[in-house]
């Protein structure tokens, strides 16, 4: 049991530093449903798009969850698309039990070659990719804050686009 939390804890890494190197580059991918029943392609959802890798066993992606869904409620411009580290029947059950109603995809074996690409090279969770127009605007290994959703729906909103602050 101490092995399985252990490796739990490696994964949900909460250190907060911002990953590098990638913000400006074109990300996009196309990923099924959690229910099986469509794929959503990431370049063809309007706006900006907060995507949040996460697994039911990560304390920290758990504890934002509620706070990614405010957020949802709060900015209706943005999309918050979870993609669930878990298997689908585990990761529809977590988010139910939880109340969380936001747009989630499932990753599979592909996983750590989906963050890789948009910067985080451990795989720790939770992982964030603010993209606008299918560019990564910011990354985030580690818990949001409140504050820092406020700095990215300023940073990569629909007025960033268009030339405002």
């Amino acid at each position: 049991m101490r092995r399985g939390m252990a490796a739990a804890l490696a994964l949900c890494l909460a250190f907060g530093a911002e990953a590098r190197g990638v913000e400006g580059e074109r990300w996009d991918f196309t990923l099924p449903t959690l229910d099986g029943d469509r794929f959503l392609s990431l370049g063809r959802v309007d706006g900006p798009v907060l995507v949040n890798f996460w697994g039911r066993d990560c304390p920290p992606c758990v504890a934002e969850l509620p706070r990614l869904q405010a957020f949802a409620l709060q900015h209706p411009e943005w999309t918050v698309l979870l993609v669930s580290t878990d298997a689908p029947g585990v990761a529809r059950d977590a988010l139910k039990r939880r109340g969380i109603a936001l747009p989630a995809v499932r990753a599979g074996a592909n996983v750590a070659g989906l963050m890789r690409a948009a910067g985080n090279v451990g795989g720790g969770l939770p992982y964030s990719v603010a993209v606008n127009a299918a560019v990564i605007c910011r990354t985030m290994a580690g818990e949001l804050s409140p504050e820092d959703l406020v700095r990215w729906a300023r940073a990569c909103g629909p007025a960033a686009t268009r030339g405002g602050s």
